[in-house]
């Protein structure tokens, strides 16, 4: 039987990053007058306070670290280990362990002369060597004191056909399959059958006036006896709920898939039941998507199929807000196997292509869970985040997509900085990279912080792994965008711009030799200069270029 993949199964710890971030309050529409939602000052304020916390909590285990070494040090001058030297001290005479008389003598076994002993007497050592066997009868007693375990018969006790005397009970545990299948064979009660069978359409049906239970004598004497007359403390079987274990994961409508364990979270309110007229038309709505997803999530094929049509074709009525807020959430789920994954992807490319510029307040929320899916190890998941990011830049706009992803773009997490150049990289090619030029050189050029030059160079890396030959046109441009990182004071900046300049240099091979001229003298003299991965990169572009 082969068991579905769990998307999160098999990760490193790398990937499980992912899990870690938070998806952010829906955003003010810029193209919108009336929308007082948050805005980028907003979210920039917030990104400011995030990195003031974090570098706090750096300095404290800084601080923490230097502490303990002080203390560490303290203790070494406190209690220092003075050698002692053999000229420091006068010596003694000492005398030699010959001159020295003795204590007391040992005593010895040959000391002493060999005495026989009588017969009379009584040895000061029993042995059990000393003793004449003697043929043991019914009435013969013997002398021995020493008691022995097999010196016993097995008690037997009543009501078991295999003694056990005094032995040890099993110490291994049950398997918990065994419970499992007494529950499920276990006799059922009247109220439990009531509880799972309807209550139409079923009768109990009574026993004929003919029938006779078997009470053959012959089949009792089959039967293994029990130990029916043990005494002592004997653990009470608990009360097992077996219609609340069977019926909790069901919802109220019978035509809905079972609910998992794991998706109570999203699809509890399916479980509670109630009448829809006594709910909001908001409730009703929300109750409305969540049956939808359900059916493609845990539903048959051809209740995905329905489902996922109903869900497109009514995408503008639903609103992209009670949309969202139920399909990302469990994309963020760590149980989804890969089939489940596929399935919400899919949602999210058909109600964006509806949606259109209706989605503008929730591009960070859906970028924060599909950016994972471009460094995911599955080729096909790749390309999926792809083609999300892709048709979302197109229906937001390329004003909306800076404003979302400039936050992240010196964020303190690496992960958080790989996966968005990643996203601009896609968006680059979406929408032109002509369009992207401008912020790039701008980003490239920063002095307010590394992180945001590095994750500038790095995107020009990922157009060039990701459109190819396509780069040629704008190859001059982008080399001049990146070219100043090849003095930078940080070496992560050096690295990264020597990595992106051989993925130019192997995008656009074997034209465009001429726009790197401005980076040959640089890159000559950093392999006189530059050591380890500096090193590495800059001879990789070199290399490249040639």
């Amino acid at each position: 039987m082969f068991l579905k993949e769990k998307a999160s199964v098999d990760k490193s710890e790398y990937h499980k990053r992912r899990l870690n971030r938070v998806l952010s309050p829906e955003r003010r529409d810029p193209f919108n007058k009336n929308d007082k939602g948050r805005g980028f000052k907003d979210a920039m304020m917030e990104q400011e306070v995030d990195k003031e916390e974090i570098e706090i909590y750096k300095m404290i285990e800084e601080k923490k670290k230097e502490s303990l070494e002080v203390e560490s040090v303290r203790v070494e001058v406190e209690e220092p280990v003075v050698k002692k030297r053999r000229w420091d001290q006068t010596p003694t005479p000492k005398s030699s362990e010959w001159d020295k008389e003795e204590a007391s003598v040992s005593k010895s076994r040959w000391d002493q002369t060999p005495v026989s002993m009588d017969s009379g007497a009584t040895p000061s050592r029993r042995n059990r060597w000393d003793e004449t066997p003697v043929v043991s009868s019914g009435n013969a007693t013997s002398d021995r004191k020493s008691k022995s375990r097999w010196d016993e018969t097995p008690v037997y006790q009543g009501g078991m056909a295999t003694p056990l005397g005094n032995a040890q009970p099993m110490m291994t545990p049950m398997a918990g399959d065994v419970s499992v299948f007494d529950a499920r064979n276990r006799p059922m009660s009247d109220e439990e059958l009531d509880a799972i069978l309807p209550s139409k359409g079923y009768a109990i049906l009574e026993a004929p006036s003919s029938y006779v239970p078997i009470r053959t004598p012959a089949r009792k004497l089959m039967a293994t006896p029990s130990p029916m007359d043990v005494s002592g403390f004997m653990m009470g079987t608990p009360q097992m709920n077996v219609v609340g274990d069977m019926g909790q994961g069901q919802p109220s409508d019978p035509s809905l898939p079972f609910v998992k364990a794991e998706d109570y979270q999203h699809f509890s309110k399916l479980l509670e039941g109630g009448k829809e007229e006594e709910l909001s038309v908001e409730e009703i709505k929300e109750r409305k998507i969540m049956r939808l997803l359900l059916k493609i999530k845990n539903g048959l094929p051809a209740q995905r199929k329905s489902a996922l049509r109903q869900l497109t074709m009514n995408a503008r009525e639903f609103g992209a807000g009670p949309l969202f807020n139920q399909i990302l959430p469990l994309l963020m789920s760590p149980t989804l196997d890969d089939q489940e994954r596929h399935m919400l992807v899919k949602v999210i490319d058909r109600v964006l292509y509806k949606l259109d510029d209706l989605v503008r307040p929730y591009v960070h929320k859906i970028l924060v869970v599909i950016e994972p899916l471009l460094i995911d190890e599955d080729y096909y998941a790749r390309v999926e985040g792809r083609e999300i990011i892709s048709n979302l830049s197109k229906a937001a706009g390329l004003a909306t997509m800076i404003a979302s992803m400039r936050p992240d773009i010196d964020h303190q997490d690496e992960y958080v900085r790989n996966t968005t150049a990643r996203a601009f990289s896609v968006v680059g090619s979406a929408l032109g990279i002509p369009s992207l030029l401008p912020f790039l050189k701008a980003v490239c050029k920063s002095k307010k912080s590394w992180q945001a030059r590095h994750t500038g160079i790095k995107i020009v890396q990922q157009i060039a792994i990701l459109m190819g030959c396509a780069v040629l046109p704008h190859l001059t441009s982008l080399v001049e965008t990146i070219a100043e990182g090849l003095k930078d004071e940080q070496q992560k900046v050096k690295t990264i711009t020597g990595l992106a300049l051989a993925a130019l240099a192997e995008a656009s091979s074997p034209y465009g030799i001429e726009s790197f001229s401005i980076v040959l003298e640089p890159l000559w003299k950093g392999i006189r200069q530059q050591r380890g991965k500096v090193l590495a990169s800059f001879l990789k572009a070199i290399g490249c270029i040639i």
